[in-house]
């Protein structure tokens, strides 16, 4: 049986097919998802958004590699804790993993040169790819997989300012959240583990804080014992999608065991050495897992902004293949993702085909247009519009664009 048996319409792994988005091949190994080119377009494009908003917010942008040395997840406490998660390899006699998690990478972008207080926060972003050995009987189309593209973040401060960064995070996350039409289900705190690094005194701490932010900010909020990371506590982020599922997103985390372990400092006020406190930070966690969300949530029919093809060209017949060609032109220069059909099919076929696909806006070029230098307009949902110049419709397209409806 196929993992897409039996599965509702609205699954985004049916989806998924119907609209070439992506797919998974056992020979090249389940839990490794395979983007084509409109999955691709449609998880750059929410990259792209969401790293526009933090380059706004006065994040820095790193970029990391996908192996260490076995020796850096000795020492940040991964291998102990972590190490059935994780996948190995050696070369020229060294061991060396994965990545599991994107932290160390930015911790040595940090230790690279010293800091003074004046220089904090630093706040170090990435789309970071980790790869967990989840077992092949838990994974599940895009949300639940061996390969994890995270919108990862560490912001290096000292311990006061610890609160007004969680606060900033906090409602950052549920505005975020808002414009992809998602609603909160619940925002829990996650305290201390079994299976953890670090001593209680330096939990009890770090969970204070996180607490102090939660009520400070007036957010509502459950306590779930136990649930937190190895390194530290946590806030963590659950999302409804479309068929009242429940789903874990974002998390906010204080460590002060990490920046203990790599000797992390900045120098203060008094120009002496203090130890700098890390916090980690994922607003849409894995980026996987929230395209499955997105996909079931617009049932394919993505919105303008955030659809892989927003413009479909279809052409009468084949002498106005040229002519066509020109509009196809025209709204690629105007900046919108834009294909086309020129096939020796009926307009109607084409037309069905380009609704099945849920492209926003499909173009009907015939010899009436040509010869009116206009345009026939069926935008998704509506009935076709007749006469409609070009740029009259460039203009309506990029406010939609801009409004993120």
């Amino acid at each position: 049986m196929q993992e897409n048996d039996n599965l509702p319409e609205n699954d985004h792994r049916i989806i998924g097919q119907k609209l070439d988005l992506f797919s998974v091949n056992e020979s090249t190994g389940a839990g490794l998802p395979l983007f084509h080119p409109n999955g691709a377009m449609l998880f750059r494009l929410i990259e792209q958004y969401i790293t526009d908003k933090l380059l706004k917010s006065g994040s820095h942008l790193a970029k990391t590699p996908h192996i260490y040395k076995a020796g850096v997840w000795k020492k940040s406490g991964h291998e102990a804790k972590f190490k059935e998660n994780m996948f190995y390899t050696e070369s020229e006699g060294q061991k060396f993993a994965i990545k599991p998690m994107n932290c160390p990478g930015h911790i040595y972008i940090y230790k690279h040169k010293s800091h003074s207080y004046r220089d904090l926060p630093i706040r170090l972003a990435e789309f970071g790819t980790v790869y967990r050995n989840e077992l092949s009987g838990n994974l599940t189309g895009l949300t639940r997989v061996r390969t994890i593209t995270q919108d990862d973040a560490h912001i290096f401060c000292t311990e006061s300012q610890i609160e007004s960064e969680v606060i900033n995070m906090i409602n950052f996350f549920i505005e975020t959240y808002n414009e992809f039409g998602l609603s909160i289900d619940t925002i829990e705190l996650s305290t201390m583990p079994k299976k953890h690094i670090g001593d209680i005194e330096s939990w009890n701490k770090a969970e204070e804080l996180l607490e102090k932010a939660l009520k400070k900010n007036k957010t509502t909020y459950k306590v779930n014992p136990g649930d937190g990371a190895f390194y530290g506590p946590k806030i963590d982020f659950h999302v409804k999608d479309v068929l009242g599922r429940s789903w874990q997103l974002g998390t906010i985390q204080v460590d002060f065991n990490l920046p203990e372990r790599f000797k992390l400092f900045y120098i203060d006020e008094k120009n002496e050495k203090k130890q700098v406190t890390m916090l980690h930070r994922a607003m849409l966690g894995a980026v996987e897992r929230f395209m499955a969300i997105l996909i079931e949530n617009c049932n394919g029919a993505f919105p303008l902004w955030l659809a892989p093809v927003q413009v479909r060209i279809i052409n009468m017949n084949d002498t106005l293949i040229e002519y066509s060609e020109g509009i196809e032109k025209k709204f690629r220069d105007a900046g919108f993702r834009v294909d086309s059909d020129y096939r020796l099919e009926s307009v109607g076929k084409k037309v069905r085909e380009a609704s099945l696909m849920k492209i926003p806006y499909v173009i009907v070029i015939g010899d009436k247009e040509k010869d009116a230098g206009t345009l026939a307009v069926r935008s998704r949902g509506d009935k076709p519009k007749f006469g409609v110049k070009f740029d009259n419709l460039i203009k309506d397209m990029k406010k939609e664009v801009e409004s993120k409806k």
